[in-house]
Order: structure tokens, then C-alpha cells, then sequence
């Protein structure tokens, strides 16, 4: 058996970890969103009650809601996209990904991948012999190895 024959099945399986934790960790930040709403108001209603000035707590920064709303991809979901996108190329900021984890994907698979775009523009864009090497693949045990 290959070693590619075993990774794609690991990677597949860490990446649904990924995605799975990244969607838990979305919920619970959006419920304690809800819970702080919801506590200020509680808030305002002991201040008026009670007669005393309530402490006003900060809402979270533009910063930190933008942050949160960016999509942590898979590089399977991620080629999918790239494929359905013209000239197989995605504004990152535009498509709402976040762009450490697309910056890892293509570090980590410069023959799928290739970064571009012009300072806080970035693109991805799946390379044309990506798609070689994926027909390749999908071939038979000779075409892959012709030696044997």
C-alpha cells in the first residue's frame, strides 16, 4: 500500500477535526455574544431599579467580529472552489477564508496552490498541472507506476 493511499485518509480525518472544532468554537463565541446582549441588559434594568449608574461593559471590536467571520477551509473544499471560480483563482478577502490557513495550504502544497495578489488583496490560485497530477492519480497502478 502507498503512503499517499494513508494520508489522504489522515488528512481528510484531521481537517474534519478542524472544521468540526473551528464550527464549536463559531457556536460558543456567538452564544457568549447572546449572553453578554443579554446581561447588559439585565444590567440596565438593576440600574434602574436600584437608581445606580451600571457599568459599561466594551462590545467586542470590528477587529475581533471580522476575525470570527472568516471560513477556515480544507484544501479538499478549497480546490473545489477554485475549480468552480474563474481562471481557478479566489480573492481570499472577498471569499471570506482566512488567509493564515490558506497561506499554511499553500506552503504546505506548492504544486496545487500559488499565492498572489497585491498587499492586503491576496489570491490563491490552483495551478493548471495540479490537475495533471490529480488525473494522474486517479489512473491505473501502471500508468502511475510504469515500472512495475
Amino acid at each position: 500500500m502507498p503512503v499517499t493511499d494513508t494520508l489522504d485518509p489522515l488528512e481528510e480525518l484531521i481537517a474534519e477535526i478542524a472544521k468540526i472544532q473551528e464550527s464549536i468554537i463559531g457556536e460558543l463565541r456567538e452564544r457568549r455574544a447572546r449572553l453578554s446582549r443579554e446581561l447588559a441588559g439585565v444590567d440596565a434594568e438593576l440600574a434602574e431599579w436600584t437608581g445606580e449608574p451600571r457599568a459599561e461593559a466594551k462590545a467586542p471590536g470590528a477587529a475581533a467580529v471580522e476575525a470570527a467571520a472568516h471560513r477556515k477551509v480544507t484544501l479538499a473544499e478549497l480546490m473545489a472552489e477554485l475549480e468552480g471560480a474563474p481562471e481557478k483563482t479566489l480573492n481570499i478577502r472577498k471569499a471570506h477564508l482566512d488567509a493564515k490557513v490558506i497561506k499554511a495550504l499553500a506552503k504546505a502544497n506548492p504544486g496545487l496552490l500559488k499565492l498572489g495578489g497585491k498587499g492586503s488583496w491576496p489570491t490563491v490560485t490552483l495551478l493548471a498541472r495540479a490537475a495533471g497530477k490529480k488525473a494522474k492519480a486517479e489512473g491505473s497502478q501502471q500508468e502511475i507506476f510504469p515500472d512495475m
